[in-house]
């Protein structure tokens, strides 16, 4: 097949969220195909991240978009109903260049990865007649409606309320294409039951098997980790509850505990949380390493959609986690029995408490978990379950 991906951003380095899951679909869509990715190139320093797609033969081509292009679309999106999120990445060079890509690339599928890049549906014409699947990934008005439902500044509670009915109308144009692509069952239901009318399907958050391999690597008994690109307001908000109101009940049972936030970027207000027990990391090239130092991973989110990286690449690792039902409610059921799950200060506190204090009592449990993921969830096995799906419905076309 010849598959074209239209994406807002470079996905390399593949460090965190989308830029992880485009990069490893491509790659291994890639060994059988021919891939093209289209995106935006936001500065000439990016130009070195476009050749580590070269060793898999990917085409990247590129469309500049300027921030302060960006800024002036948010602007104008004041007086419209456009998302935000969607006029940040609006571009009439882009809207040109897929046209063009239509014409002339005679394309098997055209993937459209989130929301923001659904705004450059092209209607096939013609012979070119690609199939057109757009990837959500996370239903965005769910994030929205928990998000608006925890803030506590009006404000702010306002703005956020704003976008989610924007982001709500703007759903409908997964109406257009030929199937829509969610990472959960929750997202999933979610959407069916706002009434939108197009083939919706799963497809999960793998894990690269061969990088997150555990190693018998003696961790440090009392080390609590949490991990996340932290500007992500679900994963802030989560950093900073558990350290305010979780952290401190450790500590009276366990006052050696130390609790680590790993991720790039950090808000001033995390870096501020930086104490004797709470340590801020920042970027960190190898989040492996960091796994598998810490006694338990914790997702203490307190909203959010999807399905969370920092669970399964913890559990692939044999890390215990302990998480809220939100962290865990877009995974797999069958990943249900290795997570500790707790909604309320004490118990979280509880859960956590008893993983550092009897370690062991978690080993056997865990290795059963760490083969579940490598069966489940590997990107290989994730990719090839899509790849039969394309590769049927291109065939479903080319018959008619």
């Amino acid at each position: 097949m010849n598959i074209l991906i239209i994406t807002p951003r470079i996905p390399y380095p593949p460090f965190r969220g989308d830029k992880l899951k485009i990069y490893n679909i491509a790659k291994n869509l890639s060994e059988k195909n021919t891939v093209t990715i289209l995106t935006f190139l936001r500065s000439s320093t990016q130009f070195n991240d476009l050749k580590n797609f070269d060793k898999f033969g990917i085409k990247v081509e590129t469309i500049k978009l300027s921030i302060f292009e960006s800024i002036i679309n948010i602007i104008i999106a004041v007086f419209s109903r456009l998302p935000f999120q969607a006029a940040w990445y609006k571009s009439a060079r882009m809207k040109r260049k897929v046209a063009e890509l239509y014409r002339n690339g005679k394309f098997d599928v055209v993937y459209y990865h989130l929301i923001r890049s659904a705004q450059y549906y092209n209607k096939p014409i013609g012979n070119n007649k690609p199939i057109n699947i757009l990837d959500f990934t996370d239903a965005v008005s769910l994030y929205l409606k928990r998000f608006a439902e925890i803030e506590k500044n009006p404000l702010k509670r306002y703005l956020i309320k704003i976008e989610q009915i924007r982001i709500e109308n703007y759903e409908k144009i997964a109406e257009k294409f030929h199937a829509l692509f969610i990472c959960s069952e929750i997202d999933k239901k979610f959407l069916k039951e706002s009434g939108l009318k197009v083939d919706i399907r799963i497809l999960n958050n793998g894990i690269d098997v061969n990088y997150f391999q555990s190693e018998e690597i003696k961790n440090r008994r009392n080390r609590i980790i949490f991990t996340g690109n932290m500007p992500y307001f679900a994963n802030y908000d989560a950093a900073i509850y558990f350290s305010e109101k979780i952290f401190p009940k450790i500590l009276l049972e366990i006052p050696d505990a130390e609790f680590y936030i790993v991720g790039q970027k950090p808000p001033l207000k995390i870096r501020n949380l930086a104490s004797k027990n709470i340590f801020v990391t920042g970027f960190v090239p190898d989040i492996k390493a960091e796994y598998i130092k810490s006694a338990v991973n914790v997702a203490p989110m307190r909203f959010g959609a999807g399905t969370l990286n920092k669970v399964i690449e913890s559990i692939a690792l044999g890390v215990p986690v302990v998480g809220t039902s939100f962290a865990v409610m877009g995974l797999p059921k069958a990943l249900y029995k290795f997570i500790s799950v707790a909604d309320n200060e004490d118990n979280f506190a509880d859960h956590v408490i008893d993983i550092l204090n009897n370690p062991q009592k978690y080993e056997e449990l865990m290795q059963e978990g760490k083969k579940l993921i490598r069966d489940l969830l590997s990107w290989k096995n994730v990719v090839s379950g899509f790849e039969i799906y394309l590769a049927e419905e291109t065939s479903k076309i080319a018959s008619k």
